[in-house]
């Protein structure tokens, strides 16, 4: 026999009747236009959940985004009134991580994941890396995640070959950066891998001289924690004996972004 729940199903598209619960997060408009993306392709009618008070404990941007998109809202009124019920709701959810998204992807036979996965372990790489990578980007932008995730992720032409030559320079480069594995999963940082594809897309950069340079330098890596902080270590190994004209500035050409170019 089914048993009758006490939370209620609702929809409305009067939005005045929610209420903002004090101490949930601020509205991310990045976010809210990242949902109304994925809301205008295809409306799973999510409901988000109020408390008695129809204060929103869960999902204020989804609420946000069918608000611009004068769209109905589904909603579940919740036996609640406690404030920490919105601590409790997203401490005992599990997001998924890049490698759910990769794993479903790749159980669908779709053949970009596929080939995702495999430079992944061909290379010592997280999921991250390998994306930017094939896409032949510098960073995962939200748009590149959120592609990810839903399935659209193609690979564009070059993009194989791109990944192939980083993840190979990497992998020669790989014995001279101390402490650039994890000792859990014996996978390249994120930062590390991030600068490196800095470096590479500047003119003047040449890989067999960084190469060289690394055989008496690399200890100088064990310094840095960030991306600018391995830009500023790779500018100064490179530049390390070598005439003024043959010198790179590695680190302007971060902070000013050239490299987006």
């Amino acid at each position: 026999m089914n048993k009758q729940i006490a939370n209620k199903y609702f929809e409305t598209t009067d939005y005045t009747r929610f209420k903002k619960t004090r101490g949930n997060r601020p509205i991310d408009q990045a976010h809210v236009l990242q949902l109304k993306k994925l809301i205008s392709e295809k409306d799973l009618l999510d409901p988000i959940r109020v408390n008695k008070s129809m204060e929103v404990i869960d999902g204020q941007h989804t609420l946000e985004a069918r608000k611009q998109l004068d769209l109905k809202v589904p909603y579940i009124i919740m036996d609640s009134d406690d404030i920490l019920d919105v601590a409790r709701l997203n401490t005992g959810r599990k997001n998924w991580s890049m490698n759910d998204y990769l794993n479903q992807h790749c159980a669908r036979n779709k053949m970009d994941y596929k080939i995702c996965r495999q430079k992944m372990q061909q290379f010592g790489m997280n999921v991250a890396e390998v994306v930017v990578l094939l896409l032949k980007q510098y960073s995962l932008w939200s748009r590149i995640s959120s592609d990810f995730k839903t399935g659209r992720f193609t690979i564009p032409a070059g993009g194989i070959e791109h990944c192939d030559r980083i993840g190979a320079q990497l992998m020669q480069l790989k014995k001279y950066f101390y402490g650039m594995e994890s000792s859990k999963n014996k996978r390249f940082k994120r930062s590390m891998v991030m600068s490196y594809v800095i470096a590479d897309k500047h003119p003047k950069f040449e890989f067999k001289r960084f190469l060289q340079a690394c055989k008496s330098k690399s200890a100088w890596f064990l310094t840095g924690t960030s991306t600018s902080d391995y830009v500023a270590i790779i500018e100064r190994i490179y530049n390390a004996g070598l005439t003024p004209s043959r010198k790179i500035n590695l680190v302007e050409f971060h902070k000013s972004k050239e490299y987006q170019d």
